[in-house]
């Protein structure tokens, strides 16, 4: 036995030596050891502060810094010099998606918008931001829609009648309604035991899924007890998406025409119709599109709020300053709406700064090398996955003074008015930032703005108040939480 385990532990020992010599040789950014075949155990930890963990690992390798998991190189990029760089100046490397991660999503390989490459890609993202301003995103139709939503949401905080509510819920079944006005042409009633059970699989497809999980990287362990039943988990929930898109898709098939186009659904079968493109206009492509753009604008939307309220009822003092601003510019015998954007410097500083402190993304979703190249002066090679954590270009020292600290007053300039910053990247950047970002910067100034004009928040219990530290999935979300809103 003694021998058997020297035996044993040599290899093993040459294996590690192999890894290191191989990193040094091809001068692969720095990174932890990893071990011989499995690679950086760090992966495979589930750790709802991953977000943190990796931004810790930059302080002692740098802002750019590899792992590894098996034989799959994955670089992280860290600070904003370094995302901007990669996703940016060197966008014509770095925008492509890897194809690792497909069978996972319950769909068929390159489908959709989100893991789409090259031209089917290009087409469909073009195509899709046509169709989201084509029926109103930025104007005044849609902002109708939501301003619905909102009326819904504080007929419902009134109900509570100062009891501990939460709403998260609320918002995510908000965001979702109007993502099926933009798509499907009609809302829901939040009780619709059809609606409430989409908005639950939308929020499980973000529960189920991890950027680092295990399964993405080794086939294998999709077929062990634990990653057989995550498998079965995402598929089904997939599923039952489709399921619910099907008989609707079917409904605007039957009665379609192309001389009044309806909604989203209206304008892809149009497309399909269309024979210059029909190995991207396909059926599963359509289901695949809609999955994206509600996941892209409903539950990161209906997270975000959530987030801004946690924090409005943690800095009480700045709701209080927002408020005090809405009521100066737009009173309270009318709805704010989009024409007072720009009026209200600190209340929209307020919102960016929550984006900045609790961003929902992050990190990016996987990009890949698509050739040989180098990359702040590391070799990076052809099919390396590129993950941008996002979070550390919100708290980077070299553009944000007290990153961790909550100050809106950061994006005013010295007169008062809102000012650009470069790091801030919410919604990523580059050619790959997420499409929902209008309709979300939308949904949350009209949300924001109406719920402080009409309530007070409050914490529920003042000696116990509730966590800042997000639990990170596919999205960090914020821990639940109940608060109290009482009518101005």
């Amino acid at each position: 036995m003694d021998t058997v385990a020297i035996i044993l532990t040599t290899i093993f020992g040459f294996l590690v030596f192999l890894c290191v010599f191989w990193r040094k040789k091809r001068n692969l950014p720095p990174g932890p050891t990893p071990v011989p075949l499995l690679g950086n155990l760090i992966l495979f930890r589930k750790d709802p502060r991953a977000y943190k963990l990796y931004t810790k690992l930059a302080e002692e390798y740098g802002n750019i810094y590899s792992l590894h998991c098996g034989s799959t190189l994955i670089v992280i990029l860290n600070g904003y010099d370094a995302i901007n760089e990669a996703f940016v100046k060197q966008a014509d490397v770095f925008t492509d998606r890897p194809q690792l991660f497909v069978p996972l999503i319950g769909v068929s390989k390159g489908t959709g918008l989100t893991y789409n490459s090259d031209r089917p890609w290009k087409i469909l993202r073009r195509f899709a931001l046509q169709a989201l301003r084509d029926f109103g995103v930025g104007k005044k139709s849609l902002e109708d829609r939501i301003q619905e939503e909102v009326h819904v949401v504080m007929e419902t905080l009134k109900i509570s009648d100062g009891q501990p509510i939460r709403v998260k819920p609320l918002f995510l079944s908000a965001a979702t309604n109007i993502i099926c006005s933009v798509m499907f042409g009609a809302r829901f009633q939040y009780t619709d035991d059809r609606f409430n059970e989409l908005t639950d699989v939308l929020d499980s497809i973000f529960r189920l899924n991890a950027p680092f999980a295990k399964e993405n990287f080794f086939p294998f362990t999709r077929n062990l007890p634990g990653g057989k039943e995550l498998i079965r988990k995402r598929s089904a929930a997939i599923e039952k998406v489709k399921q619910y898109l099907a008989v609707t898709i079917k409904e605007h098939e039957e009665t379609f025409d192309p001389d009044i186009i309806r909604d989203f659904i209206d304008l892809y079968i149009k497309a399909s119709r269309d024979e210059s493109d029909p190995e991207i206009y396909t059926e599963a492509n359509v289901y695949k599109v809609i999955v994206d753009l509600f996941l892209a604008g409903g539950e990161t939307t209906g997270t975000s709020l959530d987030w801004s309220l946690l924090y409005m009822i943690t800095f009480p003092d700045t709701q209080r300053k927002c408020q005090e601003e809405i009521d100066h510019v737009v009173g309270k015998s009318r709805s704010v709406g989009l024409e007072d954007r720009g009026k209200m410097p600190y209340l929209e500083a307020t919102l960016l700064e929550i984006q900045r402190i609790a961003n929902t993304l992050t990190f990016s979703l996987p990009h890949i090398a698509k050739q040989d190249t180098q990359l702040l002066g590391f070799d990076i090679p052809k099919d390396a996955i590129i993950i941008a954590n996002l979070y550390s270009a919100h708290i980077d020292q070299k553009y944000w003074e007290e990153p961790h600290m909550f100050k809106p007053e950061r994006f005013l300039n010295d007169a008062g008015s809102l000012k650009r910053r470069d790091a801030f990247v919410p919604f990523s950047t580059g050619p790959r930032f997420c499409i929902g970002e209008p309709l979300a910067r939308m949904e949350l100034f009209l949300f924001f703005t109406n719920l402080l004009q009409r309530f007070r928040f409050s914490m529920d219990d003042k000696d116990n108040p509730p966590s800042l530290d997000g639990i990170q999935a596919l999205t960090l979300t914020a821990l639940p939480y109940r608060l109290v809103a009482i009518p101005r």
